[in-house]
């Protein structure tokens, strides 16, 4: 078939729809409960559960576009930059060239977990020096 990452840019598209549904407050869910006695829960524990599946969601779109940009510079032939070389060297650590279709699940989980783990924006600050500021 050869469709490349087709499908996983569909992945991302799903990813991306659930944080927008994710994202919406969890506060205006709010029930009166005890007789209404308590008429307003924060529901901030949903809210914490959301934001963490928002930012898992995050790392995998994150992944994915990665990915396709690691495969696009595969079929370039001009040089480039440090930093992008680090990049392309620490993403291919992780996920090999797509030449023929396969299953790509692996391929987003793996690089989901580089993802959280910064291993790209580790890459390269040691060869660029820092980019982001510490928090």
């Amino acid at each position: 078939m050869f469709s490349g990452l087709m499908l996983s840019q569909y992945n991302a598209d799903m990813l991306i729809v659930e944080q927008r549904i994710l994202s919406t407050p969890s506060c205006i869910q709010s029930i009166p409960a005890a007789a209404d006695q308590e008429d307003f829960v924060s529901m901030g524990m949903n809210g914490a559960l959301k934001t963490r599946q928002i930012v898992d969601n995050a790392h995998g779109v994150l992944a994915i576009e990665l990915i396709a940009a690691a495969q696009a510079l595969d079929f370039r032939e001009f040089g480039f930059g440090r930093g992008t070389r680090a990049a392309h060297r620490a993403i291919r650590e992780v996920v090999d060239h797509l030449e023929e279709d396969r299953p790509l699940f692996p391929d987003h989980n793996a690089m989901a977990a580089a993802v959280e783990r910064c291993a790209v924006l580790d890459a390269v600050e040691r060869e660029v020096g820092q980019l982001a500021s510490s928090w």
